[in-house]
């Protein structure tokens, strides 16, 4: 058996109430604290652990297949423990959270490849999929799985971070079931999870409002089921996809209003100066009735467009390319402190990877390189900084080009 698979089936997690990390969680992302209660009702019942203490937790074989190298999936296939692709057959003979059955899959699972069996998990109150601990703010799946094993708070405060991390806030706030559903479970069961965390929702929350509040979250829901968005699926969303396509923004109509979607719809209501909040409405379907193809508004370039101004929407791209410049500036700056210290700077990059083993090689060979980079350190920072700042300015600058000729697709 894995040393940490036996690690985490002796671990007594502890049950502390992280009600106040909840409702400081709730704070940071501006949603009610019953949002996210009904969020871990619905994904495991509230029970962080079993009753031997250990972490819940949950196998999936398809994501094994998938996190697990090519070489080793026959056998995992052969053994029972990898499967393609999902159906409800993976499940049989686990049990209920906390079975025996669980633990001893994962540990199968485990002499495999262990790596790709945490990753194939979900744990604990908010049954986080282990492939996610990045997400969660580590930089192994092994760490994730053992913070997560030790108490509920800590599993509370990966969940807070794995919602602002994948972009929930917005759906959150505004309760969008079908979002919440689409980005946490997946795009298979929408409707199933959504009617869940509505109907959690509604129960919890009841014991907290008064029916005023309730009755208005009832219209509120009623109302968005006109409005298009992540989760919405069929035949409306199929035709959007088509329309967005016909007009020039990339778009596969499958009838699911996944994130691909989502970009394109933000992408054309940027052009057309709408709220770019990716929900198709009253006002964005007109504009896409009323709108013409990229290929037809070619001329119509909007010259008087600016970097602010795409600022100002919100453009991703030139966010990044201005992170960009601020780096190279620093290095720039860098640059000339170490020249104006000239020989009080020597010795400025000789502590770079010293004491890595791993290297010490590589440094004999690149040894001439090193000293002349030892030598000329400033002069390095200066055209390096200037390399960023100039890359930067170009990524702007095509950025712009685009939107003014009506290239920019999201």
């Amino acid at each position: 058996m894995s040393s940490i698979i036996r690690q985490l089936r002796r671990m007594n997690g502890e049950r502390t109430s992280g009600t106040h990390l909840l409702k400081q969680g709730a704070e940071r992302l501006g949603c009610e604290l019953s949002t996210l209660q009904a969020v871990l009702e619905v994904e495991s019942k509230g029970a962080p652990f079993d009753e031997e203490g250990r972490l819940v937790l949950l196998p999936e074989k398809h994501i094994f297949f998938r996190e697990l190298p090519k070489a080793k999936r026959t056998q995992a296939i052969a053994m029972g423990l990898a499967s393609k692709r999902w159906k409800r057959a993976n499940y049989k003979g686990l049990g209920p959270a906390g079975s025996d059955a669980r633990w001893d899959r994962l540990s199968a699972m485990a002499a495999i490849d262990e790596t790709a069996a945490l990753k194939a998990c979900s744990y604990g109150l908010a049954q986080i999929m282990g492939f996610n601990f990045q997400l969660c703010g580590f930089a192994r799946v092994q760490d994730f799985v053992l913070h997560l094993a030790q108490s509920r708070d800590n599993q509370i405060t990966s969940f807070v971070m794995f919602l602002e991390s994948v972009g929930l806030g917005a759906a959150l706030r505004k309760k969008d079931w079908r979002s919440i559903a689409r980005i946490y479970n997946g795009p298979g069961q929408v409707d199933h999870y959504a009617a869940l965390l509505e109907a959690a929702y509604n129960r919890i929350a009841g014991a907290h409002y008064d029916f005023a509040i309730r009755e208005g979250a009832t219209r509120t829901s009623r109302v968005s089921e006109k409005l298009l968005g992540m989760g919405s699926s069929g035949y409306r969303v199929k035709a959007l996809q088509a329309r967005l396509s016909e007009l020039g923004y990339s778009c596969r109509a499958d009838g699911d209003f996944g994130p691909a979607t989502k970009r394109m719809v933000v992408a054309f209501q940027s052009d057309y100066g709408l709220s770019p909040d990716g929900i198709v409405g009253e006002t964005t379907e007109a504009a896409l009735e009323k709108a013409v193809p990229i290929t037809q508004r070619q001329g119509e370039a909007r010259q008087d467009l600016s970097l602010r101004d795409l600022r100002k929407t919100g453009s991703v791209t030139v966010q990044k390319a201005d992170g960009l410049t601020r780096i190279g500036q620093l290095l720039l700056g860098t640059g000339v402190g170490v020249g104006a210290l000239g020989e009080k700077a020597e010795g400025f990059f000789a502590h770079i990877g010293t004491g890595a083993d791993q290297l010490a090689s590589l440094r004999s060979k690149l040894s001439p390189l090193l000293k002349l980079m030892t030598d000329n350190q400033w002069l390095i920072l200066l055209i390096v900084g200037l390399g960023v700042v100039y890359l930067a300015r170009q990524i702007k600058q095509r950025r712009l080009e685009d939107a003014q000729n009506w290239r920019h697709l999201g």
